[in-house]
C-alpha cells in the first residue's frame, strides 16, 4: 500500500488539554514541521488509523489557537504498513524528502529498533506513542523517546497475574518480533520449567492450527498470548474450533481493542475463556477528560487504545520544536527534555529518564466479558511497580 501523502493537518476544533510553559526563541513564522509514522495498514492498521486522530487533535489545537508565535503546525504523515522495511523507507522519506527533524513514531517496537541507527546517525528525534519493547531502553541516551512504558514492567504485571492462578504448565504464544520475544524471554526467566512450550508465530500467516496443536499437545493449563488484532482474531477463531477454550488465556495490550469483537467466533472465544490481560492505564483527571470530550465531539466516538498517547507525543513534539533554538535534531532533543519536565497532558506527566522512557507508568488489568450489547473489556484491577498487582475481584 502506498504511503499516505504528506499534508497539513485537517481543521478540527480542540480546546486546551495539555498544560505546560514554552519559552519561544525569536524566529520567523516558519511552520512547525512534525513527521508522523504510524501503522495505517497491515495487521495493526485498524489501531494506527485511530491513533492518528490523536495526532490530528494535537496539531489542530495549536493551530486554532494561532500556533506558537504565528507558527502553524504541519503534519507529514507516513504509513509503516506493519512492516519494518516499509517503516525504514517511510522514515527516509520524512527526513530526506520532507525535511523533518522530529517524528511521532514509529508505532511498533520492531520498527522503532529498525530505524534507530538511521535516526541516531542523522540526529532526528523520534517519540513513539506505543513501542513498548524492553530493548528500546537499551539504546541509551539517544534520539529515541517514548511516552509509553517498557514491557519490562508490563511483562511483570502479566507474570503476577498468572502466578495468582498457580499454574504448573504454561505456554507462551507470541508474535515473532522484538515485542513478542521480549515477553517470552521474561516468562521463561521467571517460570523456568513450568513453561512447557514456546511458540513464535508469523503475523503474516493466515492459518495457525499447527501452532495451536503444539499448545494442545503440551498439556498447558494457561497460555500467555502477545500479538496483534488481525492475526489474533484468526488464532482465537481457530482456537475455539480446536477446543482450546478449556484452558486459561492471558494477553498483553496488543489485542485489547474492540475491533477483536467484530469476528463473532473470536469474540466468543475471548469471553468463553474469560481472557485476562494488561494495557496502559487509562488516565484520569481534567486534561484527560477534556481530551475524551473533544475526541467525541470531533469524531463522534471515544478514543481507542493509544490515541491519547499519540496526542501527547505530538504535543510534546510541537512544543519542543517551538522552544528549540533551531530546527536541528540536537536543539529539538534538548528542548524536548526540558519541555517534558513541565508537561501535563492527556496521559499525565511525561518526564523522561536517561533512556528516553517515561519515569511514571501504570497498567490496567482487563477481562473480556459478555454484555447486553455484545462484548467488552472490563477493568478489574491495576498494576504498578510500587504497589504490584491490585485486583477488584
Amino acid at each position: 500500500m502506498a504511503a499516505v501523502p504528506a499534508k497539513p493537518a485537517e481543521t478540527v476544533t480542540v480546546t486546551e488539554t495539555a498544560t505546560t510553559t514554552v519559552t519561544q526563541p525569536a524566529t520567523a513564522a516558519e511552520p512547525i514541521k512534525i513527521g508522523v509514522l504510524l501503522e495505517l495498514s497491515g495487521d495493526l492498521g485498524p489501531i494506527g488509523q485511530r491513533m492518528l486522530l490523536g495526532a490530528k487533535l494535537a496539531a489542530q489545537q495549536i493551530n486554532e489557537q494561532g500556533g506558537f508565535g504565528g507558527r502553524k503546525v504541519q503534519l507529514f504523515i507516513e504509513d509503516g504498513e506493519t512492516d519494518t522495511n516499509k517503516a525504514v523507507e517511510a522514515v527516509k522519506k520524512l527526513v530526506e524528502v520532507q525535511g523533518v527533524r522530529i517524528i511521532v513514531g514509529p508505532m511498533i517496537s520492531p520498527s522503532t529498533l529498525a530505524v534507530a541507527k538511521y535516526v541516531n546517525d542523522r540526529k532526528v528525534v523520534c517519540i513513539s506513542p506505543s513501542a513498548t519493547a524492553a530493548k528500546i531502553s537499551e539504546l541509551g541516551d539517544d534520539y529515541i523517546f517514548r511516552v509509553v512504558g517498557s514491557d519490562a514492567f508490563q511483562s511483570q504485571a502479566l507474570i503476577d497475574l498468572i502466578k495468582q492462578g498457580g499454574y504448573e504448565k504454561i505456554a507462551t504464544f507470541v508474535v515473532n518480533n522484538d515485542y513478542g520475544i521480549g515477553f517470552e524471554e521474561a516468562f521463561v526467566k521467571e517460570f523456568g520449567d513450568k513453561v512447557v512450550v514456546t511458540i513464535r508465530y508469523d503475523a503474516a500467516k493466515g492459518d495457525y492450527r499447527t501452532e495451536l496443536e503444539q499448545v494442545k499437545a503440551s498439556g498447558a493449563e494457561a497460555v500467555m498470548f502477545v500479538g496483534y488484532p488481525q492475526s489474533g482474531t484468526t488464532i482465537f477463531r481457530q482456537a475455539l474450533d480446536m477446543g482450546l477454550d478449556n484452558i486459561a488465556w492471558f494477553a498483553a495490550e496488543g489485542i485489547a481493542e474492540k475491533v477483536m469483537f467484530k469476528d463473532p467466533k473470536a469474540a466468543e472465544f475471548m469471553a468463553k475463556v474469560a481472557m485476562v490481560g494488561t494495557k496502559p492505564a487509562s488516565p484520569t483527571g481534567y486534561a484527560h477528560d477534556l481530551f475524551v470530550k473533544r475526541h467525541r465531539e470531533v469524531f463522534g466516538k471515544d478514543p481507542d487504545l493509544y490515541a491519547d498517547y499519540t496526542y501527547d507525543a505530538t504535543m510534546l513534539a510541537i512544543m519542543a520544536v517551538a522552544q528549540a533554538k533551531s530546527y536541528s535534531g540536537e536543539d529539538i532533543r534538548a528542548a524536548l527534555k526540558d519541555v517534558s519536565t513541565r508537561y501535563v497532558g492527556a496521559t499525565g506527566y511525561k518526564v523522561f529518564d536517561e533512556n528516553g522512557d517515561p519515569m511514571f507508568f501504570d497498567y490496567e488489568v482487563w477481562k473480556v466479558v459478555k454484555t447486553a450489547e455484545g462484548y467488552d473489556f472490563a477493568i478489574i484491577g491495576r498494576w504498578n511497580a510500587a504497589t504490584g498487582l491490585v485486583l477488584k475481584e
